[in-house]
């Protein structure tokens, strides 16, 4: 009987284990690593921050499935590492390059990455990309040889062309065999159907590369017999490598380059009709779309050259309280546009058509305020720059213009998140009226912007009440 009782008890604990999702260890990743190298198996590693969203929703939402915890505690030995406050975690995400969270690794039993992917998933494509792990993990020997014979200076177009197949399979990045292999490729092929989807794949710049590519693109917009499906993937593909670009040669601090870069985006654009739009960037067109005063601007703060940073500023914030006044009476003029179809909408009494209606002037909204929003937080966090570098008198003219600088800024886009953070800065600058006025319009046409919660709301009425 004890043995019957002792073997349920054990079945309702391994079937409570196996319910509970990903069983993640204890100990230390290299304890674990010893742990994976005796039973052959990969190391998968969640890479997450305290303050990342997507983490955080993966951690309660996806991480506790049962059908996940069966996959993943089947094939793997699962670790959590915080790559801010763990040390294991800020070695881990040195040492592979982690910069977005939540990053997914897995590695092997010597600690080689063998596959890895970010972002925030659903249950199915999550598992799906563990058993992308296992196949990558199964096609490592084959990998190996290709790395070795790499090393040794095979530079074989064929043999490019299966090794960039093996890497990219597991995720790893592909640029320095990518950028062999588009050497050797002439520029009649160079946006063959193949390769394109391959010139998104380039994390690195490569100023003879990025040219060529741009050359071909533009002599493909003006080719009466494009075919359209294929250019609109051509530019993608580039944007894409652009947006790389763009940010290697910035951390880098390669000045030259960058503004290389720029200049080719400019060509770009010039010839396909693109246009600078954050609403295109945060719908995955990539940083190369972000206005390029203020990419400039960023990296100009970021490595602290000063007297650049100040003098774009300066002029920038001027060019947009100049365009404020004429995009803002089209923005009113749209709105009010979008209400007078939802009005008759409503007066038709068709449900369906006025809940179509009802959907389509939401997602208008939204995006039309996207624009705003990204310049509106970003020349938020330059006026933040501008102060710290200041080194003139901070009399009456001085406070005065930043002062109007962050209230214009907060115009842009009101947001019930930012009022309390504006009229903050508004305060130490002795103007508590425009401060009042900032917590006001937060209230009044913020309340429901992106991103604001009841905290928020609540904050923001709070430091109202606190100035009257």
């Amino acid at each position: 009987m004890k043995k019957l009782v002792l073997l349920v008890t054990i079945l309702i604990t391994g079937l409570t284990v196996f319910s509970q999702g990903i069983d993640f260890q204890k100990g230390r990743y290299a304890e674990v690593l010893e742990m994976a190298k005796k039973q052959n198996k990969l190391v998968f590693i969640d890479i997450y921050t305290s303050w990342c969203g997507p983490c955080k929703h993966m951690a309660d939402n996806v991480f506790p499935q049962a059908k996940v915890g069966e996959y993943y505690n089947a094939h793997f030995l699962n670790l959590q590492l915080d790559a801010e406050k763990s040390e294991d975690g800020k070695m881990v995400a040195k040492t592979f390059g982690v910069s977005a969270y939540p990053t997914f690794l897995f590695v092997n039993g010597d600690g080689e990455l063998v596959y890895r992917f970010l972002g925030g998933k659903t249950v199915d494509m999550f598992i799906k990309e563990g058993e992308k792990a296992v196949d990558a993990f199964a096609a490592q020997p084959e990998l190996k040889k290709y790395m070795k014979k790499y090393e040794e200076g095979n530079r074989d177009k064929e043999f490019l062309n299966q090794y960039f197949i093996l890497k990219d399979k597991s995720g790893l990045d592909c640029s320095d065999v990518l950028l062999d292999y588009f050497a050797l490729v002439d520029d009649a092929h160079l946006l063959d159907s193949v390769n394109v989807p391959r010139i998104a794949k380039i994390t690195v710049f490569d100023k003879k590369l990025a040219n060529r590519l741009v050359d071909a693109a533009c002599a493909e917009a003006v080719n009466p017999a494009k075919d359209k499906k294929h250019s609109t993937a051509v530019n993608k593909a580039i944007c894409t490598f652009l947006s790389a670009s763009v940010q290697k040669t910035a951390q880098a601090d390669q000045e030259e380059n960058f503004e290389e870069v720029l200049a080719l985006k400019d060509r770009l654009f010039k010839a396909t009709g693109g246009k600078d739009s954050a609403t295109a960037a945060s719908l995955g067109g990539g940083n190369i779309y972000i206005p390029s005063e203020l990419l400039r601007l960023n990296y100009y703060s970021a490595k602290k050259k000063l007297d650049k940073f100040n003098q774009l500023f300066i002029s920038y914030i001027a060019e947009l309280q100049k365009k404020y006044e004429e995009t803002h009476k089209e923005k009113i003029a749209m709105l009010k546009a979008m209400e007078a179809k939802l009005k008759e909408a409503k007066e038709s009494g068709n449900e369906e058509e006025y809940q179509a209606a009802r959907k389509l002037n939401a997602m208008m909204f939204a995006f039309s305020s996207i624009d705003d929003y990204y310049t509106s937080t970003s020349m938020v966090e330059n006026v933040e720059r501008y102060e710290e570098i200041y080194t003139g008198e901070k009399d009456a003219a001085y406070k005065d213009r930043v002062a109007g600088w962050y209230v214009f800024l907060h115009q842009l886009s009101p947001s019930a998140k930012t009022a309390a953070y504006v009229a903050d800065k508004l305060l130490a600058l002795d103007k508590k009226e425009q401060a009042k006025e900032v917590l006001t319009l937060g209230l009044k046409d913020g309340s429901s912007a992106a991103g604001v919660e009841e905290s928020d709301v609540k904050a923001c009425q709070a430091k109202l009440d606190e100035l009257k």
